[in-house]
């Protein structure tokens, strides 16, 4: 695969993933136009771990509270009630529990959807309106902001962010939507969305990553680093834009290319 191919591949991927324009939307776009064929598909899967690292290593402060407070919270359950962190780590353990069997449960039934103009097409246009929904969420008042979602929100959480595995669709637009909706704080939000995600990212590199075309150790080195940087990247852009409630300006972008798929979807032939 040429070098220019998966630089495209990997910037493409570190920012779609990142922010809440779906990476599978994108990677259906990018499949047609640089026609890469198993190696793009094998270096996509690589290129999960290197995002997964970069969500980890941008909401680490949180991830490591929520996992001191968890453990601590096991001994003394009345930590629950009051440590933020504790709440995280119910919102991580049961909310990405709940995503990776929904995923689970549902992907046999959308994998056929996977190349499929028409499913993306449709995938990103729900995902637009979900993003301009955060346009009507009310100015987080002191009064309306949550400690944390209850544990019925959490699932509600952890299954909008396991069914986002259609084509088309964000996990991470799908889990901060939701978060937001609920009324948890920006910049929490942004990152429990991140680190909700990190689990489905490593389980898609450890069932893609083998068995499929041969990388160089070249092409993998150059796609790791330049798709974690450009998810570090991303993830300031994202919380800047989710903390001056902005977020609904990235469906400007997702709507038309929702739109293109399914006209360029009407415009194929029809099967003989």
């Amino acid at each position: 695969m040429p070098l220019s191919h998966v630089a495209v591949l990997a910037l493409l991927q570190g920012l779609t993933e990142t922010l809440p324009m779906s990476r599978s939307g994108h990677a259906v776009v990018a499949r047609l136009w640089l026609d890469a064929g198993a190696p793009a598909s094998a270096l996509e899967a690589v290129l999960h771990l290197g995002i997964a690292l970069a969500f980890v290593v941008v909401a680490r402060r949180r991830l490591f509270g929520a996992l001191g407070e968890g453990v601590r919270a096991v001994a003394r359950p009345s930590l629950l009630r009051g440590s933020t962190s504790a709440h995280d780590a119910v919102v991580l353990a049961v909310g990405g529990t709940v995503s990776l069997i929904a995923a689970a449960l549902t992907a046999p039934r959308v994998e056929m959807w996977r190349e499929s103009p028409t499913a993306t097409g449709v995938g990103l246009c729900v995902t637009s309106l979900a993003l301009a929904s955060t346009a009507l969420i009310p100015r987080y008042a002191s009064g309306r902001v949550v400690a944390a979602p209850s544990l019925a929100g959490v699932v509600v959480v952890g299954l909008a962010h396991g069914l986002a595995i259609f084509p088309g669709a964000s996990s991470v637009g799908a889990a901060l939507t939701v978060l937001l909706w609920m009324g948890v704080k920006p910049g929490r939000a942004v990152d429990l969305a991140f680190l909700l995600t990190v689990p489905a990212l490593l389980v898609s590199f450890a069932r893609g990553a083998f068995g499929r075309a041969a990388l160089d150790t070249g092409t993998v080195a150059l796609g790791l680093v330049l798709v974690f940087v450009s998810a570090a990247v991303a993830s300031e852009v994202l919380r800047s834009l989710t903390e001056r409630r902005r977020l609904a300006a990235l469906s400007l972008w997702t709507l038309p290319l929702g739109l293109a798929m399914l006209a360029y979807a009407r415009a194929l032939p029809l099967p003989s």
